[in-house]
Parts: structure tokens; sequence; C-alpha cells
């Protein structure tokens, strides 16, 4: 069903199927219970070939569906989804993310109120905070968080939003208006670092990058780099194409005020 001429939803969300409908059933059924608290229209991309799954439409609830006849990467994927969103505030979502009872609202009033990008806390399945808020990487962090077995959150959990430098791409709220002037995310990174460089475009805009520790998700994470060398060289070059873009070397020079932005209640 694609949404009628008048019928305007709050949110948008985008998530990408890699022949996971194992891990997309439960979310798609977790979006249509938060559909009860915001009118959400939900582009489903499966970028492999695979059985659609069948979930009711509502009022409130509206499905589109992108088969893709080859495979792409997540930044075409979102960027093409996001051609179809009708609503002030765009998500981008992974499969493997679980939501709680509060999980999108506390994202949509932060994007509303300090227009940009909001993330939530996320969670490991055991409990663990996940290090979804970071700090702009560079040669000198990356080698430390290599070298070191625990690595050390790069922002404390509180209780008040923070302005960050970047969130990680599992669960991103953005305002639309925002995600549409900095051109979505960058095509020529390859599943790697879209995430950090729309952060710091954000921020060179004067947009914000909140991470909101009240809105809390469960992340599954598949962190398929430890496991097959194709991901590693894929994460690698990402990497430096993030170093060599005129985008970071602004943020780490011209836009590092930004952290003396107070930490909102």
């Amino acid at each position: 069903m694609h949404p009628s001429t008048t019928w305007t939803p709050r949110l948008t969300v985008s998530v990408v199927s890699h022949g996971q409908g194992h891990l997309l059933a439960p979310l798609l059924h977790q979006l249509r219970e938060a559909s009860r608290q915001v009118r959400m229209q939900v582009i489903v991309t499966q970028n492999l070939p695979e059985p659609r799954i069948p979930v009711e439409e509502s009022e409130d609830f509206r499905l589109t569906w992108i088969v893709n006849t080859g495979p792409l990467g997540f930044a075409e994927n979102h960027n093409a989804a996001f051609t179809y969103c009708r609503a002030p505030f765009f998500c981008v979502i992974n499969p493997d993310v679980r939501l709680e009872q509060q999980s999108l609202l506390p994202l949509l009033d932060c994007a509303a109120q300090w227009p940009g990008v909001a993330g939530p806390r996320v969670l490991a399945p055991d409990g663990r905070v996940e290090d979804s808020a970071r700090r702009v990487p560079s040669v000198i962090r990356l080698v430390r968080r290599t070298l070191k077995k625990r690595c050390e959150a790069d922002y404390a959990v509180s209780q008040k939003i923070q302005q960050v430098d970047w969130l990680a791409g599992m669960c991103m709220v953005f305002h639309a208006d925002t995600y549409r002037s900095v051109g979505g995310f960058d095509e020529r990174f390859h599943l790697y670092c879209e995430d950090v460089d729309i952060c710091l475009k954000i921020h060179l805009s004067g947009g914000y990058v909140s991470w909101v520790p009240n809105a809390v998700i469960i992340h599954d994470a598949q962190r398929a780099s430890r496991r097959n060398w194709q991901y590693l060289r894929w994460h690698i070059g990402s990497l430096l194409r993030l170093f060599a873009s005129g985008t970071y070397w602004r943020f780490r020079f011209f836009a590092s005020g930004h952290d003396k932005r107070a930490m909102h209640v």
C-alpha cells in the first residue's frame, strides 16, 4: 500500500534487509506497535531476494517496499528511501535493532527542538552499553582502541542529552530538512563511515548531533569485519576516504568549538 496524497506521517523509517527476514519481522511488528504513538511510514528495502513479510497496515502505519535488482550500499539504499519521505523526521535503522516502549519519541522530541540528528543509548543483548556516541576518529585514537582489550566509552552515560561528534548508524533520527540540506549520506563510502561523515557535515552546517540516553534500543551487533577480510578491507578504505576528505579536516580544525555547547537537560 502506498500513502495517499492526503496522508501525512510524522516519521518516515528506512530499514534495509540483506536477506534478513528473521530479523526484519520482529522489528516491523515493533514499529507497527510504536505507530500507536507516532504516525509512521516505513520504507523497507530488500537488498537481496527474500519473501515479503506480511505485516498488517493501519491508518497510522503504512509500508512501502523497494526491491533492488542488485545489492546497493548503505548510503545508496537510505538515500533512495528518503525520496519517499513525506514526514518531518527521517529514521534509518538496522533490522537487528529491537525497540523498547519509549525508544523513538525522545529522539523525535530532541530532533524537533535541536534540528540535526539524534541517536539513542544502545544496549547489547546482555545489557552492556555500546559505544554508539563517539569522538571524531584519528589514527592515534584508532591505534589506542585497537591495542586496548576493552575500549573506554568516549562519552559518559548520563540523563542529559549530550552533543557528540558522531553517532553510529544503526539507529539515527534526522530532521528531514537537515538530511536534505547536507545531501544525505555520501554514496562514495562503502558500508563504513557514512555515519561519521554525515554527522560532521551536520555540525559544519550549524546543526546538532545529539545523544539521547533516555531513548534506549537493543542491538544484536553483527560485526562482520571480525570474521571477513573483505569487510575489513572496506572498513579501512572508508577510513582512508574519511581522513582524506575536506569535511573531516574542516571539522578537526575549524569546528572543534562545538564541544563547548552546553549539554541539554
